[in-house]
């Protein structure tokens, strides 16, 4: 009895990390595509007990959002989605703007930080 319980937690325990690295290889590949787009600015909110959204903005030399994606979930199984939303803000816009998921507004904005941060850099 406690010989299966031992082998089912084994199995679940390495289906997890085999999920994990999927998750992990789609945010790696998606980092690189979007980086060929643009400048990328990347906005993460973690949560402990509900879902979790990591915001990609990619935007052009004028400051305004060519491409979006956004993934939120609390689950291994959660993948990036175009935001089209967000396409077509300007950095200005998105700073101010407030979106039904509080989640999804802070990392927007942090993702718009990240970006004006690079801009700054370049200055």
């Amino acid at each position: 009895m406690w010989v299966r319980v031992i082998i089912l937690i084994i199995i679940a325990w390495i289906l997890q990390a085999l999920f994990t690295f999927l998750q992990i290889s789609n945010y790696r590949k998606r980092i690189r595509e979007l980086k060929k787009k643009g400048k990328l600015g990347i906005g993460k909110v973690s949560r402990k007990l509900s879902a979790g959204t990591i915001v990609f903005l990619v935007s052009d030399d004028s400051k305004t959002i060519i491409d979006a994606e956004r993934m939120s979930g609390i689950t291994v199984f959660a993948r990036f989605k175009k935001d089209k939303e967000l396409i077509g803000k300007s950095l200005a816009e998105l700073e101010e703007k407030e979106f039904k998921n509080k989640a999804k507004t802070e990392a927007v904005k942090k993702a718009v930080e990240n970006l004006k941060s690079q801009f700054q850099s370049e200055d």
